[in-house]
């Protein structure tokens, strides 16, 4: 469970991060977001950051291991993400999961401690798929995204989201990886975040 100091720490740092990107207007949608449920939401029903606020603790975590992964294979291939704008990066990581700001709620008698937390699940009045909710929200609450931001929250999950089923699908997906590294590089921050930084320390070996 967070403090109160914790809680405002982080969602300042969201603030801060999402005014630096310069989009017109980001001052309504950051209105939008607090009313959305962004920053109190848990991150997971019952896995990683599974209390209140954890949704925006794990954007914040993505940010971060996106940055570090981009500063260290800019040393190996420069060239890939040499034409990712930070303000891209900042978008795709921070609200990549926006669909779940009004996904999970509290079951009565939760816990509360780390991980331990219970929710439950609405699929609430737009039941699609994870990464096509979040574009379609983040749409709708103003905030202009590029085709590179929107594909790459759309495939945030990587493959876990394709349907092998569907040729149509699977050849979209490798077309969104091919044509933009921002694809990739925030599935692997989402990965890193999820299972690195957010691994309880009772589960490692």
């Amino acid at each position: 469970m967070l403090k109160k100091e914790e809680f405002f720490k982080y969602k300042q740092r969201v603030i801060d991060l999402l005014k630096s990107t310069g989009i017109d207007d980001i001052d309504y949608f950051i209105s939008q977001l607090e009313k959305s449920g962004y920053f109190t939401a848990p991150a997971s029903m019952k896995n990683h950051l599974c209390f209140e606020g954890g949704l925006m603790i794990h954007s914040l975590n993505v940010y971060d291991a996106a940055i570090a992964i981009r500063d260290t294979f800019s040393k190996i291939r420069s060239d890939v993400f040499e034409g990712i704008e930070e303000a891209s990066i900042i978008v795709a990581c921070l609200l990549h999961d926006m669909c779940k700001s009004n996904l999970y709620f509290k079951k009565r008698g939760a816990q509360v401690d780390f991980c331990k937390a219970e929710f439950g699940t609405s699929y609430g009045s737009l039941p699609i798929g994870h990464g096509e909710k979040s574009v379609v929200m983040l749409l709708q609450m103003g905030l202009p995204l590029t085709d590179e931001e929107i594909c790459a929250i759309r495939w945030h999950m990587g493959a876990w989201s394709v349907n092998q089923a569907d040729s149509e699908e699977q050849g979209n997906f490798r077309a969104a990886e091919k044509q933009y590294p921002l694809v990739t590089l925030v599935q692997l921050a989402d990965t890193a975040a999820s299972k690195i930084t957010e691994r309880p320390p009772k589960t490692i070996n």
